[in-house]
């Protein structure tokens, strides 16, 4: 027998206490609902391919330290030198490190002379390796040749007459076409740089840019102080080549600085702030959960000694264990269900206001459902122990306490 009656007289009774626990749970669902996506959100954000072979990959830059420093000759020299080291697999230049936080880019239109819509994308300026290099999946066309190269100084075009492009960034110019031998120009030009190649993913170099994964290459060395390389091993051989690869070009050119370090730190530290607010987040959901089971278990037991004398009568009366840890039990879960109640209707009016002012992801049914399930699950749980304690009353032991 649920005796649904007596319950609900006494919670009537006691309603604001039994008010603010579900008022409580009820905020607890609203955040901890909200708090769920965006982790969820963050995690899939980080986990996401990068299209690139980022454990085997070393980046290595170096600063002229003579003004006429002649880099060419030098990039000639040490992509020779690296390409030949024990367990590398290729080396490659580019004008950025992928993933890393600094990059360049541009906006692109499918038709000449566009100065408004297209898309923007990040661009890399890069040697016909770069592709193997990374390890890039290219899913259509073909690689630059040595021919298409256009090596010189500052005042060389930053495009060239052929690119390669990400498939999300073809998709977007070109949607439902072939995009190979299809022309793209630059803002304001009428110039075309044909699409001789589409690899299927690069992030490019932020991962947290809203138009992250729209990425171009051009066939360019430009003439610096500086350059920066891209080094693939073979798997489990990086750090091997990293102890010896700063000596080994120290030892071919003395007159600059040498930079080596591994692409998964670039990637590491683009991710931080991601990686520190999931887990920032989760501790907060955690102790709030935790607040909330105190807050229930410390009522539940207030309640439970103020019944002390109801509880022995109903022992005597022949009431068992279970039945008496079933009614705290019921009684935790009425409250927890109108607490659940108002929780998601305040978790789905915070989402809209948070989708609409800070861009986070929509909050749907099933996330919503589950939290909600996790919520009364805690609520049960807290109200566990003291149901116990409730049962294992005596009536004897009721009626010296009155």
């Amino acid at each position: 027998m649920l005796e649904l009656k007596p319950m609900l007289s006494a919670l009537w009774r006691n309603k604001i206490s039994a008010l603010l626990i579900a008022l409580q749970l009820g905020l607890t669902l609203a955040i901890v609902s909200n708090t769920a996506i965006i982790i969820q959100d963050r995690i899939e954000k980080i986990n996401r391919p990068t299209g690139i072979e980022v454990e085997d990959l070393i980046t290595v830059g170096f600063m002229a330290i003579p003004q006429d420093y002649d880099t060419n000759g030098a990039i000639k020299a040490d992509l020779s030198l690296l390409r030949d080291l024990p367990y590398v697999v290729n080396a490659s230049i580019t004008n950025q490190i992928p993933i890393s936080g600094s990059g360049s880019a541009s906006r692109y239109y499918n038709k000449p002379n566009q100065e408004v819509g297209g898309e923007t994308s990040n661009y890399y300026q890069v040697d016909p390796q770069f592709i193997n290099t990374l390890n890039l999946n290219l899913i259509a066309g073909r690689n630059f040749t040595e021919a298409e190269m256009q090596i010189g100084d500052q005042s060389i075009p930053s495009t060239t007459a052929t690119t390669i492009i990400t498939k999300q960034l073809a998709e977007k110019l070109y949607p439902d076409q072939d995009p190979i031998g299809k022309p793209i120009f630059q803002g304001g030009s009428s110039e075309p740089m044909e699409i001789i190649g589409v690899v299927e993913r690069h992030l490019g170099a932020w991962v947290s840019w809203s138009n992250s994964g729209n990425v171009m290459f051009f066939p360019i060395i430009k003439e610096r102080r500086f350059a920066k390389y891209m080094v693939r091993t073979e798997p489990g051989k990086r750090d091997e080549v990293m102890r010896t690869l700063e000596d080994k070009l120290s030892e071919r050119d003395p007159q600059r600085v040498i930079s080596v370090n591994t692409l998964s730190k670039y990637v590491d530290r683009s991710y931080a702030i991601d990686n520190t607010m999931v887990k920032v987040l989760s501790i907060v959901a955690a102790m709030l959960s935790f607040i909330v089971a105190l807050g229930i278990v410390g009522l539940t037991i207030f309640w439970i000694n103020q019944r002390a004398k109801q509880i022995g009568v109903r022992r005597a009366l022949g009431a068992t264990r279970t039945n008496i840890s079933r009614y705290f039990l019921l009684e935790n879960g009425i409250i927890a269900g109108l607490g659940i109640t108002v929780g998601c209707a305040a978790a789905l009016i915070a989402n809209q206001y948070m989708v609409r002012d800070y861009s986070q992801p929509t909050l749907t049914i099933v996330p919503l459902v589950v939290c909600a399930l996790l919520v009364l699950l805690v609520s049960l749980t807290a109200a566990l122990a003291p149901a116990l304690r409730a049962a294992n009353i005596s009536p004897a032991t009721a009626t010296r306490n009155i």
